[in-house]
């Protein structure tokens, strides 16, 4: 405001005085006899427009020259004006509109330098497609990953593999885990695609993470699980049925009555019972081998929850057990594949029922909610003896139990049904003092 007034007197002033030079011109034009006097007016009215000129222009030039810096991305430019007139207040204005835009210019930098360091350093390969099929590669790992292969247009990609060639064209937001061949060798590798705008054109970024030996330590992870799961159910049930074949051989040997010949037919019996049971587990991991599918709706979740409550108490007998169905929100609907989460979430619940067994006052609680991040949370909680920190993980192996007489299922397919749903499942400990299993699904 205080350039504005300034600014103004000084540009009145000099208007006036021209205006007053020219209206004595013309007076002295038209009054005869005063040739002196048309010179002195002239030459004065040719001043204050001088001035006035001079003043404009001054002010334009410093206007012009603080554009000019902006353009060029000149932050050293100062333009205090000694010569007074109003001008050292606009220098003052465009000096601190200059230290600001420097100020942000320096935070942009340094925001820009950190961004890209992150891009360039991410342990993911990054690289980009234009429209027009071209790419290039954004980071150190994916310069390391194809150092041996120039990438130019995604049909270079080709010898990498047919996999990533068409994992390279699917639609933007989409994620597997696929293979491409590096060395002759091949590999498996997290694939993600992501769309942004550069300079208004749409480009797909595409992220590529080999993770061969990663899966590959799990594999083996998993089968020296499996393998230790299966050789002692297998031993526990071959044991016995290996002495009792040796008995029964024996006894048929050595048979010479009814008597003998009874306990040989009883001991074979108890073979094939147990060559049955043997079976039966071998079935049983056949079936556990086979990914569920799950077809989703959308159900109300308090119904549903009490249908599976009153399956859980059906065996129960004369025992009292508090059961209880806690739904946040009471209206909550929830959309998944309700068969193939009943059947996990029974087994869950008949799991508490047995737990809490030797309890004076079983709790049996299903909580059925939402978590911030808008999945679903299905919780089983019980006050029975919970589960111990070092099996919270070896419990949801394939037929691994310590329930005498279980089969080390229900939990396995519980886990099978939250990775079908995209989700997951966890052993916690419940505010009853008991265990909690939590599916997200």
């Amino acid at each position: 405001m205080g350039f504005r007034h300034r600014f103004e007197f000084g540009l009145a002033w000099r208007t006036i005085a021209l205006g007053a030079a020219l209206w004595l011109f013309l007076i002295a034009l038209n009054t005869p006899d005063l040739r002196a006097g048309r010179i002195v007016a002239f030459v004065i009215a040719l001043i204050a427009l001088g001035s006035l000129w001079s003043y404009i222009r001054r002010t334009n030039f410093i206007v012009s020259r603080f554009v000019e810096s902006v353009r060029f991305e000149d932050y050293s430019q100062r333009f205090s004006d000694p010569s007074g007139g109003g001008f050292d207040v606009l220098g003052e204005t465009l000096d601190r509109a200059l230290k600001s835009l420097q100020e942000r210019h320096r935070q942009e930098n340094a925001e820009t330098r950190f961004l890209s360091a992150v891009v360039d350093d991410a342990p993911s390969a990054l690289l980009t497609i234009d429209g027009e099929g071209r790419i290039e590669l954004l980071n150190k790992a994916a310069r390391q990953l194809f150092a041996r292969l120039p990438l130019s247009r995604i049909e270079d990609l080709e010898p990498l593999g047919p996999e990533l060639v068409a994992a390279a064209q699917l639609p933007p937001g989409s994620r597997n885990i696929t293979r491409l061949t590096l060395e002759g060798a091949p590999q498996k590798a997290i694939f993600a695609s992501a769309q942004v705008a550069r300079l208004d054109n749409p480009v797909t970024v595409l992220s590529i993470l080999p993770v061969q030996s990663e899966l590959g330590a799990l594999e083996v992870a998993a089968q020296v699980d499996l393998v230790r799961v299966l050789t002692h159910e297998i031993m526990n049930s071959l044991t016995p049925v290996t002495s009792l074949a040796r008995s029964g051989a024996d006894l048929v040997a050595a048979a010479k009555d009814a008597a003998s010949l009874a306990e040989a037919r009883a001991a074979t019996e108890t073979v094939a019972r147990r060559a049955e049971g043997i079976l039966h587990f071998v079935q049983s991991y056949r079936e556990f081998a086979q990914t569920p599918d799950v077809h989703r709706r959308t159900f109300k979740a308090r119904s549903w929850g009490e249908e599976l409550l009153q399956l859980a108490l059906a065996n129960t007998g004369e025992r009292s057990i508090d059961a209880r169905l806690e739904v946040e929100p009471e209206t909550l609907n929830l959309t998944a594949d309700p068969e193939l989460l009943a059947q996990a979430v029974l087994n869950l619940l008949r799991n508490a029922v047995r737990v809490t067994a030797e309890v004076a006052s079983p709790i049996v609680v299903l909580s059925i909610s939402r978590n911030r991040h808008g999945q679903f949370l299905v919780e089983v909680r019980d006050n029975g003896p919970g589960i111990p920190a070092d099996k919270r993980e070896d419990i949801f192996l394939p037929f691994y139990t310590t329930h005498k007489g279980g089969s080390g299922v229900g939990l396995s397919f519980a886990r099978q049904v939250a990775l079908a749903h995209g989700g997951s499942i966890a052993a916690l400990d419940a505010v009853e003092g008991g265990a909690r299993l939590q599916l997200v699904v």
